[in-house]
């Protein structure tokens, strides 16, 4: 909401893809902002013309020279900043490390390392991944949605559920 003479916040549309390996995560420690020196998962902006599903797959590729075959959509999150009001809109998305493929590449975007998931909560990580995970690799199909409100990257609060 706008009184006028206040432009709106930005509205950032962006995936997340965790990929899956054994028990294991690939991670991208980035090397800029945002999130910089965090660890997180591959992804990155939903370009022109594309759709969530397609802007996942070309991330994972760009970043980690992984070709997944396919992806599953497992969460959406809205991530609003109380600072300057901005949102970034998360689809976040699961897939399998594709048989006979090469070792992920690193990348000007960061080192890739693969974590077993009982130790991502042990490394810097933004702050909703510890929330999220528990439900990506599970068997529910369902997709989880939530909303984040974060003040200078600290994680506020959140509401999240299943649909």
């Amino acid at each position: 909401m706008t009184d006028g003479s206040l432009r709106p916040a930005a509205t950032h549309l962006r995936t997340l893809c965790f990929i899956q390996y054994g028990d294991r995560i690939l991670l991208l420690q980035r090397r800029y902002p945002p999130n910089q020196g965090l660890y997180n998962a591959p992804g990155g902006k939903i370009e022109r013309d594309e759709d969530p599903y397609e802007a996942c797959l070309r991330e994972v590729h760009e970043e980690t020279g992984i070709r997944l075959r396919k992806a599953r959509l497992r969460a959406i999150l809205t991530v609003i900043s109380r600072t300057t009001g901005a949102q970034w809109i998360l689809f976040v998305f699961v897939g399998d490390r594709p048989p006979g493929s090469p070792d992920p590449v690193a990348t000007d975007e960061g080192a890739l390392r693969w974590v077993p998931l009982s130790e991502v909560p042990l490394l810097p990580v933004p702050a909703d991944i510890p929330l999220i995970l528990p439900h990506l690799f599970t068997p529910d199909p369902g997709i989880l949605i939530g909303k984040i409100h974060a003040e200078e990257d600290v994680l506020v609060d959140y509401e999240l559920h299943n649909a």
